[in-house]
């Protein structure tokens, strides 16, 4: 009853409110085993939907009984007034409330009587229930009632099935449960953001068709011989940062109207609307883009991509140092030479990652997708045969290797933090930093067995060159 409690609260903070239907019939049948009201019916079923002002009734007994998730007295009292006009008083000598929430510490008792017009009466100490009332009288009652109340909760649980079959057809596996690793990162982020308008006299500014708005702020930036970091987004002619734009000498000073900045809490900025969600997000990714260009990981916007390039341009080779169980690199870029004109690059291989923000229960997390990205030429251009080398690649691995590149990922994110610090003597402090990988450690046991992809030994055969450059990992 309690976790029933809980699902209606969640539930009806989502505005969805199916459970609050489906209760009426468990609450039917707990009332009716625990209090004996044995010929208590749903009215909505079988006298007609939406009856008014009450839900169950037992014609016996002459109990009434409503069933809300609202715990409020106006609620309790609407409930009664619906009640009384339409007669039912005349049938029903009691009414009891059934909160599926939590009701109120106390009611108001005189209200509820002036509400009842002396016509019937309820008691606020006796007739409005929620779940710590069942509880409290299920404690005290004949075992066959308990029994046949704990079956109603039980098939209620099981989605609705009636008992006869056996506790393992409905109860999750009893092996031991086993750690689960989620590919989600926490995100901290200045808990201030800054918002201003854009100056209307600037030329970049002046067109009135629909633009790339970023993209004019950076010809913006351009006219003036300005340099500005990356981590901004413009929305609706409005430049949103965490950098301070009242700083008279900052970036983007000679881009806004200075008296227009305003400060805002970060939470209500992105919990305003989705919309502003939406901007909120693209504003983390261009902040970890400018974090992580200072690292060597470069972002590609037609693939959606982050990469790891050479630290210095001719390198060869790349290797990152991170620590799991315990110290190893991991090689994250390489060229391959032509072996006909060695001054010549057949192909690169770059580690990548796709990344995206999730908000969930109050926190920011980033979702790391690990990846591979094949190029040629200048700018890191997409190869043409990468599609090729990709499906190639993917065969081989297994959840283990991907497991391990997400590891990685993780463990090198978190360790540019301290990087950053000394950097931040240098140039502005980063504004965005990661915490410890998502994990819970209560998870169902998997049959790995059962489920791990095999190894397609097919693939065997590959082109020397080709195999080459993949089992340097």
């Amino acid at each position: 009853m309690s976790q029933l409690t809980t699902q209606v609260e969640a539930a009806s903070a989502m505005q969805l409110y199916d459970i609050h239907k489906v209760s009426e019939n468990l609450v039917l049948g707990v009332l009716r085993e625990l209090y004996g009201w044995h010929h208590l019916r749903n009215l909505n079923a079988t006298e007609r939907a939406n009856f008014p002002g009450i839900d169950l009734a037992d014609d016996v007994a002459g109990i009434a009984v409503q069933v809300t998730a609202t715990p409020t007295l106006d609620k309790i009292k609407t409930t009664i007034e619906t009640f009384l006009a339409h007669g039912l008083d005349k049938k029903y000598q009691r009414v009891v409330v059934y909160v599926l929430s939590r009701k109120q510490a106390s009611y108001s008792q005189d209200a509820i009587d002036r509400a009842a017009k002396g016509q019937f009466k309820l008691d606020t100490g006796k007739d409005i229930l929620d779940s710590r009332d069942i509880c409290s009288v299920a404690a005290d009652v004949d075992p066959k009632q308990l029994v046949a109340a704990l079956e109603v909760v039980r098939a209620y649980m099981r989605g609705g099935v009636a008992s006869g079959l056996g506790e393992e057809d409905f109860n999750p596996p009893t092996s031991p449960p086993e750690r689960v690793n989620l590919n989600l990162v926490e995100v901290y982020f200045p808990s201030t953001l800054y918002v201003a308008d854009l100056r209307d006299d600037l030329d970049a500014f002046k067109s009135k068709t629909a633009r790339n708005e970023r993209k004019m702020v950076r010809e913006a930036l351009g006219s003036l011989n300005l340099r500005a970091p990356s981590d901004y987004e413009v929305s609706a002619r409005q430049l949103i940062t965490f950098h301070p734009l009242d700083d008279t000498h900052g970036p983007f000073a000679q881009l806004i109207e200075l008296g227009t900045v305003t400060p805002l809490q970060a939470r209500e900025f992105y919990g305003a609307n989705e919309d502003r969600e939406r901007v909120f997000k693209s504003l983390l990714r261009f902040t970890l883009q400018q974090k992580l260009y200072k690292h060597g990981v470069q972002w590609m916007h037609e693939n959606g991509l982050f990469i790891f390039v050479p630290r210095a341009e001719g390198d060869l080779l790349r290797e990152e140092s991170w620590v799991g169980q315990r110290t190893s690199k991991r090689r994250v870029y390489e060229r391959k030479l032509n072996k006909k004109d060695s001054s010549k690059t057949f192909l690169c291989k770059h580690f990548a990652f796709a990344a995206d923000f999730v908000y969930s229960a109050g926190r920011w997390y980033v979702a790391l997708t690990p990846d591979w990205y094949f190029s040629f030429g200048d700018n890191f251009r997409r190869s043409m045969y990468a599609d090729a080398n990709l499906s190639w690649l993917k065969r081989k691995e297994v959840n283990r290797t991907v497991a391990d590149h997400f590891r990685f990922l993780a463990s090198w994110l978190s360790a540019l933090d301290q990087d950053d610090l000394f950097e931040s003597i240098k140039s502005p402090a980063a504004t965005l930093s990661l915490g410890e990988a998502v994990s819970f450690s209560n998870h169902p046991a998997l049959p790995d067995d059962s489920w791990l992809p095999l190894r397609d030994e097919s693939d065997n055969g590959e082109e020397a060159q080709t195999t080459g450059l993949f089992d340097t990992l």
